[in-house]
């Protein structure tokens, strides 16, 4: 991912951001844009400024730097997720589900950490971390994230843009006891009062049967590595 245009395909994917709206928001036409997206041209200067403050991103990155693609002032390298969405998944339920991956800003990029699949009708989302990462024991229990006010927002800042609702939101995440090498998936419902997420132990049966395979998988995995 070198060139402008790669870059800008690449965040307005991350950005579910559409050419139509890269030139409503910038004034460029169609056809310029058209030909940035090619990369028969690049942009000029000030196009370039005005495609950047469109998207959200650090002008520098789009320019081919090595810095992260979002605003490091802004979010002051604080962990943050952005969702894309993956429509074509294998994940993919009925018209009632929406699926994303979650991705983290690091190294100048975006790196794929969740599979997210959203339930519009029943404003419920579920997480499955996803597993082929050196990092990913990192992920095996509920982050603690959700538990506080301030930092919930790592993963609801963009609940408008993927259809939740954040006041009713129940959130699945498929994780592993790390004591017991057992799937463990943790229900959170959301608390008003206490704005943060707290856990909910009363049962429940909506899980996702491809998200318990993949975490039965990774279970069985460190089983056999434990032993």
């Amino acid at each position: 991912m070198n060139t402008i245009a790669e870059r800008i395909k690449f965040a307005m994917r991350a950005k579910n951001k559409k050419q139509v709206d890269i030139v409503k928001d910038t004034g460029i036409s169609k056809g310029a844009f058209s030909s940035y997206l090619s990369g028969q041209y690049n942009p000029k200067a000030d196009k370039m400024e005005l495609i950047a403050d469109s998207l959200d991103v650090d002008l520098r990155w789009l320019y081919g730097e090595n810095v992260p693609m979002e605003h490091t002032s802004k979010n002051n390298n604080a962990l943050q997720y952005v969702f894309y969405n993956n429509s074509c998944s294998e994940y993919l339920l009925d018209n009632l589900d929406d699926i994303y991956i979650a991705m983290m800003t690091q190294y100048a990029a975006l790196i794929p950490r969740f599979y997210v699949l959203v339930n519009r009708a029943g404003n419920a989302m579920h997480l499955l971390p996803l597993f082929l990462k050196e990092d990913s024991s990192e992920f095996y229990e509920c982050p603690s994230d959700f538990f506080y006010s301030d930092r919930h927002t790592i993963f609801t800042r963009d609940f408008e843009s993927i259809h939740m609702v954040l006041t009713t939101a129940t959130i699945y995440y498929y994780g592993i006891d790390t004591k017991t090498y057992e799937p463990k998936v943790t229900k959170l419902a959301y608390s008003q009062t206490d704005d943060c997420f707290y856990i909910d132990n009363e049962v429940h049966d909506c899980h996702i049967k491809a998200f318990e395979k993949e975490v039965v998988k990774e279970a069985l995995y460190l089983k056999h590595n434990a032993q």
